[in-house]
């Protein structure tokens, strides 16, 4: 199947996404350092990586979609065997989607470009998770 959520409908929602990430960081941060004091590096992304994976994760297994990708008006569904195909995506792909979108983001958006050459309008982790964005 083939998405129909364009690279700049998707860089949006990754614009208010990767601000509220930011925003939920520094609370998360703010609060863990008042509780913990001085916490260091390691202890720092230990509280406050999880709070990110949670974000996204749950976002997409509850309400099929982030806060950046209801305002730009999509979300994301499966797109794998097609009994399940249009439904809700499970924890397992949340969690690769997750991971392989991270990747993509560290590697200066290559998953996400890769969309721009894919046939199907896919970026890295929406193929490899069986994932789909799909306008509302």
């Amino acid at each position: 199947m083939k998405s129909n959520v364009s690279f700049l409908r998707r860089l949006g929602a990754m614009f208010y996404d990767t601000c509220l990430t930011f925003s939920l960081v520094f609370f998360v941060g703010m609060v863990a350092n008042a509780l913990f004091g001085d916490m260091g590096g390691a202890f720092f992304y230990l509280i406050t990586l999880p709070s990110v994976y949670l974000y996204f994760t749950m976002s997409w297994v509850k309400g099929r979609q982030t806060v950046g990708m209801k305002a730009w008006k999509f979300q994301v569904i499966q797109n794998n065997q097609s009994s399940h195909k249009g439904k809700t995506i499970t924890h397992q792909q949340a969690f690769i989607r997750f991971m392989l979108g991270f990747i993509s983001f560290l590697t200066l958006g290559a998953g996400f470009i890769y969309q721009v050459f894919n046939r199907n309008n896919l970026a890295w982790h929406d193929q490899i998770s069986h994932t789909l964005l799909v306008k509302n």
